[in-house]
């Protein structure tokens, strides 16, 4: 669906009714860090730019401390890697690098494939979608959770959608190449913000040019 005729349709939606979905998931969050951890599959999550400056605030940490380039295959003729968005930063072992002692150490300015996990909305059919948890059919939200829960994944739809539009308004074509052999590649990580040249050095870091 169009990003824009999305926003509208979701702007319209009827929270009761999606309340009602979630309700019937039975899901109960059991606080394993299942979906945080690099060790039960892929635990990737992308971070649009509002989100990042929110974790910004309130950690002090800066932007490549959080998130770093999607990785990708599509280059251009200067060898440079263009990706779309980012993801937040992983430990070694794959974790989240925010899951400490199976905690979230940010879970007020989460992200919101975080704060909907195992949800996401199906805006076509306006059906609500869950993945793998063990937290579903463990036992279920009261009403408040559930329709907080529901305007969380109207919330993050509308998101995802407006940063589709932005990013779409602000991206610029490129012709396709090759990466350079021998060398690290150069990021352009393109979102609703514009594009930014990112480069991988030797250490494995990442650092704006």
């Amino acid at each position: 669906m169009e990003p824009r005729k999305a926003i509208e349709r979701l702007k319209a939606a009827d929270v009761g009714l999606i309340a009602r979905e979630v309700s019937r998931a039975g899901f109960r969050c059991k606080r394993c860090g299942k979906c945080c951890s690099g060790r039960f599959g892929d635990n990737t999550v992308t971070v649009f730019p509002s989100e990042m400056r929110a974790i910004m605030g309130a950690t002090g940490l800066d932007w490549l401390d959080i998130a770093v380039p999607h990785e990708s295959r599509d280059f251009d003729e200067e060898g440079y890697c263009h990706t779309f968005e980012w993801a937040l930063r992983k430990k070694g072992n794959g974790d989240c690098i925010f899951l400490e002692d199976g905690r979230c150490m940010i879970y007020e300015c989460r992200p919101f494939i975080c704060r909907t996990y195992p949800f996401r909305l199906d805006i076509a059919r306006m059906e609500v979608e869950s993945y793998e948890c063990d937290g579903l059919g463990s036992g279920g939200m009261d009403e408040a959770s559930a329709r907080s829960m529901a305007e969380a994944l109207i919330q993050r739809a509308i998101v995802e959608a407006s940063e589709a539009v932005s990013l779409l308004e602000k991206y610029e074509p490129f012709r396709p190449g090759k990466p350079i052999q021998g060398h690290r590649p150069i990021y352009i990580v393109h979102d609703s913000e514009g594009s930014r040249k990112v480069q991988k050095n030797d250490d494995g870091a990442f650092s704006f040019i």
